[in-house]
């Protein structure tokens, strides 16, 4: 059996953390530079071997790649001879200073394969935690901030295209400030309002049938959510829960009715960008999608 069950990089499959146009700019351009597979089934010498070779043309056609991430989460063993390949494959990936990322790590994995790692390698209890972490390297390489975060109204006039309505848009928004941990809106609640994050992350939690919830998305600054829940009226689908202390804001329904009453011109601006953001999240899942059923 093929030990890689399927591959990806980071320009097409990335964490679930939404992040802002610039950021994903730099993803989509240098993405390339986060390599990763997940693997299956007992690694023995055949099939460690074959993954050696994989590696090594990979490295041959992508010597820029800065985090080579494997997932262990689907492998039931491995052998002393598929330890050797792995030695290996971490000697390929030193010659181009590529460091190692291994997730989902067992703990009698995590004991074989530790000694060959060095400092700059990583090992993840978590495949999206570790690619929001090699994402975030990559945009630091990349993204000029001027010296300073951009401000709200410097983030309302890009996403509009016209400063007039940036002004006019903050001054119908109400600022919120959340603790880490907060509970900024509840699954099933009335879909009142959507949110533009200023500062910190807010996670999406879906509760499940069992009792139990799972994260499924998280928004950093300059992302927006509930933009769908306020303009088709339905019911919030998910809860929203501050992960860190973080500041936002709220553009409540009654001052969207009004916008769209008494200022048509900046209606139909936030609309388009509405339509923007929901064009990327579709091609973000249609891309993971795609990677999945390779």
């Amino acid at each position: 059996m093929n030990a890689v069950k399927f591959s990806f990089d980071g320009s097409e499959y990335r964490s679930s953390l939404d992040r802002e146009p610039e950021e994903l700019a730099i993803l989509a351009a240098h993405g390339h530079e986060i390599q990763g597979m997940s693997l299956q089934s007992y690694l023995f010498f055949g099939s460690a071997n074959g993954l050696y070779q994989n590696v090594k043309a990979l490295l041959a056609r992508r010597p820029d790649c800065r985090f080579l991430v494997f997932d262990f989460r689907l492998v039931t063993g491995i052998d002393s001879s598929a330890k050797h390949s792995f030695t290996q494959i971490k000697q390929a990936a030193d010659d181009l200073g590529t460091r190692l990322v291994l997730v989902n790590l067992p703990s009698d994995l995590r004991r074989t394969l530790s000694p060959i790692l060095s400092d700059d390698d990583i090992i993840a209890d978590d495949l999206d935690y570790a690619l929001e972490g090699c994402e975030k390297e990559v945009i630091a390489a990349y993204l000029d901030r001027g010296g300073r975060d951009r401000g709200l109204l410097e983030w309302f006039s890009q996403a509009l295209g016209n400063a007039d309505y940036a002004k006019q848009l903050a001054e119908n928004c109400e600022r919120l400030e959340f603790r880490g941990g907060d509970i900024i809106a509840s699954q099933g609640d009335p879909a009142d309002c959507m949110h533009f994050i200023l500062e910190g992350r807010i996670g999406v939690i879906v509760s499940l049938d069992d009792g139990l919830s799972t994260r499924v998305r998280s928004l950093g600054p300059h992302t927006t959510i509930g933009e769908m829940g306020l303009i088709t009226g339905q019911a919030r689908s998910a809860t929203l829960q501050a992960e860190v202390d973080s500041v936002v804001y709220a553009l409540t329904f009654e001052a969207y009715e009004r916008l769209r009453r008494e200022n048509r011109a900046l209606s139909q601006a936030l609309l388009t960008y509405v339509v923007k953001v929901m064009a990327e999240r579709l091609n973000f899942a249609s891309r993971t999608i795609g990677v999945l059923r390779r």
